[in-house]
């Protein structure tokens, strides 16, 4: 499973020395976003952040705006799935991002769990991992694509997307 490292190859193409900038706007946008909608968000903020350092926040979700400017101020982000995300998004395969996809593979029917039930469920998928000789975060991005396809949807990544 290519996922992440798919993703993160066309971010350093489009964004070069920006690419881990871009990482962190798409983490900080995507709870509750579709991969394209999520990368156009992302890509809005920061052009029009890199054009005239406006912060343009239109479509962000009032809770994602806190992240957005940690991520445009270099700051750390916040947020077990943010972090785990944009660590991964940044090549980080030890990592695990647990988002409703994840959760709905497992049978969970919560939209969010607390952080000790997060910890676990990261560490339950890299124990699966390592048994199956694969990184935490290719597995789980093969975990995604199970639960979106069960879903009847057609997983996509950054590299579909990107335009």
């Amino acid at each position: 499973m290519c996922w992440y490292s798919e993703s993160r190859k066309i971010i350093e193409k489009i964004f070069g020395d920006d690419a881990d900038l871009f990482c962190n706007l798409l983490a900080a946008t995507s709870p509750r976003k579709q991969v394209k909608v999520n990368w156009d968000l992302a890509r809005h903020i920061y052009e029009r952040y890199k054009h005239d350092g406006y912060i343009d926040c239109s479509g962000v979700m009032s809770t994602q705006i806190p992240n957005v400017l940690r991520a445009l101020y270099g700051e750390p982000l916040s947020g077990y799935k943010v972090v785990a995300f944009a660590a991964n998004l940044k090549s980080d395969m030890n990592r695990v991002t647990i988002d409703i996809w994840t959760l709905r593979y497992f049978g969970l029917k919560q939209s969010r769990i607390r952080r000790k039930e997060y910890y676990r469920m990261e560490a339950a998928i890299q124990k699966m991992a390592r048994r199956r000789n694969m990184k935490p975060a290719e597995y789980q991005a093969m975990i995604w694509c199970k639960a979106v396809t069960k879903a009847g949807k057609t997983p996509v990544s950054y590299k579909d997307v990107a335009n």
